[in-house]
């Protein structure tokens, strides 16, 4: 009997994406993922002097350097994403990220990246 190895799903060909719950939602931009929590219960980090708008919510991650969280007035969220089913996994230019129900796991080509869901946002 042949044994089948069970491998996520690439969707590298979507510039956007949203996870099964609609609570998380990238895009690419310029080679830039950012990607949208809408709804959060973790502690937001220090706010940066100077961001009067919506903050602790979304991140940018490009293919090489570190994460931002990044201070904004606006969304990527739509509807109309395709949808990132757990265990599938997404590669962008120099990136790659895998959902999973515990939220989505995010990384970089120089092993930079974050981890977000409702209730943790890590940037490492």
């Amino acid at each position: 009997m042949a044994a089948f190895a069970l491998l996520p799903v690439l969707a590298s060909a979507q510039g956007a994406f949203q996870l099964p719950s609609g609570n998380i939602h990238c895009a690419v931009h310029e080679g830039t993922l950012r990607c949208d929590v809408m709804n959060f219960t973790y502690a937001r980090p220090p706010r940066p002097p100077g961001c009067d708008l919506d903050w602790g919510g979304a991140v940018s991650l490009g293919g090489k350097g570190v994460v931002q969280v990044i201070c904004h007035g606006d969304t990527v969220a739509d509807p109309a994403n395709p949808v990132l089913g757990y265990g599938q996994a997404w590669q962008g230019p120099g990136m790659a990220c895998t959902a999973a129900r515990t939220g989505l796991r995010c990384t970089n080509g120089d092993g930079r990246g974050f981890e977000m869901s409702r209730g943790r946002l890590r940037v490492f």
